[in-house]
């Protein structure tokens, strides 16, 4: 098994997750997988090498949502970065985008970042015991077919998200406070460049 403990990403953004990276499938306990290796919730996922890059296609028809999830259920401060292209409209307007999920400790208790295309916004949303809310959003105007950087930095309750550099959203939430990161997509294509994760 692949050890991440030198996936050091050079320009400083902490330990690269789609360096040689593995995929598991939901049925597998967490026991028995390195946590620096992808577990697929939901959706069909693909890697792309030598590119490193973790790709959806055909998003899940009953859903909408295809999920993967990597790390630790015991990370709690961390800075979680992430470049994604969406590449297709929405199949299923108005919802559909890509989702960043932090602190998941399951699929009824996380939280996540949504970034709607069809809505132009971006929403911080708590699943906690299976009810969903909706805790802040910000409008945004995201398009197809151009790169987002975005930054989810989680320390001692706190949640920021910025893209390209830009807070958008800060909230102080202690509902959860630990559990580890996951990307999504929701009724679209979506392409990850870069996935990473600096914990404290």
């Amino acid at each position: 098994m692949h050890n991440h403990s030198d996936g050091k990403d050079k320009k400083g953004f902490g330990i690269n997750l789609l360096s040689n990276p593995q995929i598991t499938y939901k049925w597998i306990p967490r026991t028995f997988r390195s946590q620096y290796s992808w577990q697929i919730l939901s959706g069909k996922w693909r890697i792309e090498s030598p590119n490193r890059i973790i790709y959806l296609k055909q998003p899940n028809m009953r859903t909408g949502e295809n999920v993967s999830i990597i790390g630790s259920n015991n990370w709690a401060d961390f800075n979680f970065q992430v470049k994604f292209k969406i590449l297709t409209k929405s199949i299923k307007p108005p919802e559909g985008g890509v989702i960043l999920y932090f602190l998941f400790k399951n699929i009824r208790n996380y939280y996540s970042f949504h970034f709607c295309l069809p809505k132009k916004k971006v929403e911080l949303i708590k699943r906690l015991h299976g009810n969903w809310s909706i805790i802040s959003e910000k409008r945004y105007n995201f398009e197809t077919q151009k790169d987002y950087k975005v930054t989810i930095n989680t320390i001692s309750s706190i949640h920021q998200c910025q893209i390209e550099g830009i807070q958008l959203i800060k909230k102080f939430e202690k509902d959860i406070s630990n559990g580890c990161i996951g990307i999504g997509v929701k009724y679209c294509d979506v392409e990850f460049s870069h996935v990473s994760i600096s914990v404290s």
